[in-house]
């Protein structure tokens, strides 16, 4: 497949206006990582959260950073997975794969990279930002609504002009959604859940769940 350059022009954009954003090497490196429509997906999440960072007035290049490497332990072996990332809960033991926010996060740090604020949004991106992290919350977002999801485009106009309600929308619809299957809840999804604005906000009925 074809290097799509579109990643390489904006990182390099941001990076000359934000140094913390030391992307260099990391988009070949994730590239490497994931199979080639993971990789385009982690192309649309960066590019989308970095919209919603700068129609907010916040950091673009941190969350154009952390959208281009929440995804890099996605495709590792469940057994790799758990190795990075030791289970917290039952639901990690059953489900590997919701270790793979911390698992990148452990990868990233081996590997030196070093912005905490990226490090903690590529973490909490699958059980959602647990409060005082905005890059955290358009990454969140930007993965549970990029275009290529064909879901939830009301979360994604949202966060355009109110990221807080639309962080809300998307954990609570997660929380609802869950709750109503009968299925347990992620005790850091939980956390966010409690760290939310405003959580008694409800999600329209034709919303999807943002998953």
């Amino acid at each position: 497949m074809a290097h799509d350059p579109r990643g390489h022009m904006i990182a390099e954009r941001l990076a000359l206006r934000h140094p913390l954003a030391e992307l260099a090497g990391w988009d070949d490196r994730v590239r490497l990582m994931v199979r080639p429509r993971r990789y385009e997906h982690v192309l649309r999440v960066a590019e989308l959260a970095c919209r919603i960072a700068c129609a907010n007035g916040l950091d673009e290049a941190r969350a154009y950073a952390a959208g281009i490497l929440h995804d890099i332990a996605r495709d590792l072996p469940d057994a790799e997975l758990l190795r990075l990332a030791p289970p917290e809960c039952d639901i990690d033991s059953a489900h590997p794969l919701a270790l793979h926010g911390r698992a990148a996060r452990t990868l990233l740090e081996r590997w030196g990279y070093r912005d905490r604020v990226v490090l903690e949004a590529v973490e909490d991106h699958t059980t959602g930002p647990r409060g005082g992290n905005p890059v955290a919350a358009c990454v969140y977002i930007a993965d549970v609504s990029e275009p290529g999801r064909g879901v939830n485009a009301d979360i994604r106009e949202l966060a355009l002009c109110d990221l807080n309600a639309a962080l809300n929308r998307a954990v609570v619809s997660k929380v609802t959604y869950l709750q109503g299957r009968g299925i347990q809840v992620h005790p850091r999804t939980l956390l966010a859940y409690h760290a939310l604005t405003c959580p008694a906000l409800r999600v329209a009925p034709e919303s999807s769940p943002a998953r």
